[in-house]
């Protein structure tokens, strides 16, 4: 994935083939405001004459109709994914552009920033797409996204932008300027079998430090049982599980100035060491043996006590309950920090399409508050508007602790363009260490580097 990511620094990326149509609507008067009559009327005493109409007011240019197709891309997060777009889709024909088709397709998550590459190259890459925070930095640095920075300040759509929160927009405005609207967030929580640890009795003390959780974890794991999951290879983006740690000791991949890797300091070297304790205790899965769904899938199974995984699985637990009590929870504090995990999407427009306004019209319609309000609720992920928490979530628990309890910690990513070409470069020495080869110093140096490499050139 790296090298593909690589190579798309030099992908250029051309238009497609779809029109914009020429029709408009007849036009309208213009009103002349100072005598508060209509330009079709003498603009003073005629006589009773008709004004000559080589005198007329030119009337307004109207706006050109909406048409033609767009294609929206995005990952998947429900297997009713397509269904959820559909009603989008239909909505937005209904009461926006009943003229434009919208034709929606998904990437494969662990692999989308290969097939984006591979689509952006082509020349004619879907007119809109989903985008994370992660990965929406090098795009831009390709040039292969639009500048929406005009379209974003549209005095017209000023109360919407407004109810979008600043850091949303601090995280899609990047290198002069801003590459998409923001409409969604993901939390990295952790999954906890509060039967369990209440038969064991450590539900109140589990998560007081890394201390007690590795206690815990230790005490909870027997020979059906895992004590504690975490995500551990890059092919499952393993570094959200292991951000939050790291964070809270003050550390992250890049210094504040993004020049060099920003994991200094003793605090930082002793959350790894503690990561590293905890994947060599024996109270997990061996690393390698189990993927990111069936780390869930042995949770929901009770095999797993506590377990790092993120918000989409409340849908499935509340849909199909197991045969124990459980709950949503953020990591224990560090030496530093108290934080939370959490990346961001937006949806942006492709510097390609022909059909730019069509495309416009659609990501407004899908960031308005019915539309992703809506499909926040149906996917359990959060909305970075501020105008609709209140009414969001008021039959799930689990999402109303993570929008009331989590979402007030969380850090995200630095976004640089070379933000994941960094992590990717980096976590082979993770994972090596998650197998007792390193010790958390010589981790740290090995991540370093590594991440040094890429970001010095």
């Amino acid at each position: 994935m790296a090298v593909v990511l690589a190579c798309a620094l030099v992908a250029a990326a051309c238009g497609d083939d779809d029109d914009s149509s020429d029709e408009a609507d007849p036009a309208a008067e213009v009103v002349d405001e100072s005598s508060g009559g209509s330009s079709s009327e003498p603009a003073g005493d005629s006589g009773g004459m008709a004004e000559d109409s080589s005198t007329a007011v030119p009337t307004a240019e109207p706006e050109p109709e909406l048409s033609g197709t767009i294609g929206f891309i995005k990952g998947p997060h429900s297997a009713m994914e397509v269904e959820f777009e559909e009603q989008i889709i239909a909505d937005f024909n209904a009461q926006v552009a009943p003229d434009v088709n919208v034709e929606f397709s998904t990437y494969d998550w662990p692999v989308h920033v290969a097939e984006l590459t591979t689509l952006f190259a082509s020349g004619s890459p879907p007119d809109v797409q989903y985008l994370v925070d992660l990965i929406y930095p090098a795009f831009a640095e390709q040039g292969v996204l639009h500048d929406m920075t005009d379209l974003v300040n549209d005095p017209d759509w000023a109360e919407e932008r407004d109810n979008i929160s600043p850091f949303a927009w601090d995280l899609a405005e990047q290198q002069g300027g801003t590459w998409g609207v923001p409409v969604l967030g993901a939390v990295y929580n952790i999954f906890i079998n509060e039967t369990l640890l209440e038969e064991a009795g450590l539900l109140d003390s589990w998560d007081d430090s890394y201390e007690s959780m590795l206690a815990a974890a230790e005490a909870l794991t027997t020979d059906e049982v895992f004590g504690f999951g975490a995500r551990t290879s890059a092919a499952d983006f393993a570094w959200w599980d292991w951000y939050p740690y790291i964070h809270n000791a003050g550390g992250d991949v890049l210094s504040d100035d993004w020049t060099e890797c920003g994991l200094a300091g003793q605090d930082v070297v002793d959350a790894m060491q503690f990561l590293i304790d905890i994947h060599t205790a024996g109270v997990t899965p061996a690393i390698g043996s189990v993927d990111n769904q069936g780390l869930f899938d042995l949770f929901a199974a009770g095999r797993i006590a506590i377990l790092h995984h993120e918000t989409p699985n409340i849908v499935s637990l509340n849909e199909n309950p197991p045969d124990f009590e459980w709950t949503v929870a953020a990591a224990p504090p560090g030496p530093q920090g108290h934080t939370v995990m959490g990346n961001f999407g937006i949806l942006s427009i492709a510097e390609a399409s022909d059909n730019k306004d069509a495309a416009w019209e659609f990501i407004k319609h899908w960031a308005s508050a019915p539309q992703v309000g809506r499909f926040a609720e149906q996917v359990s992920l959060q909305v970075v508007r501020t105008d609709i928490i209140d009414d969001l979530f008021a039959d799930n628990p689990a999402m109303q602790k993570v929008q009331s309890e989590l979402v007030p910690r969380v850090q995200g990513l630095q976004p640089h363009p070379q933000i994941l070409e960094a992590l990717q470069a980096a976590w082979p020495v993770v994972e090596d260490a998650f197998r007792g080869n390193r010790t958390g110093e010589e981790a740290v140096a090995g991540m370093c580097e590594a991440i040094d490499g890429v970001i010095g050139g």
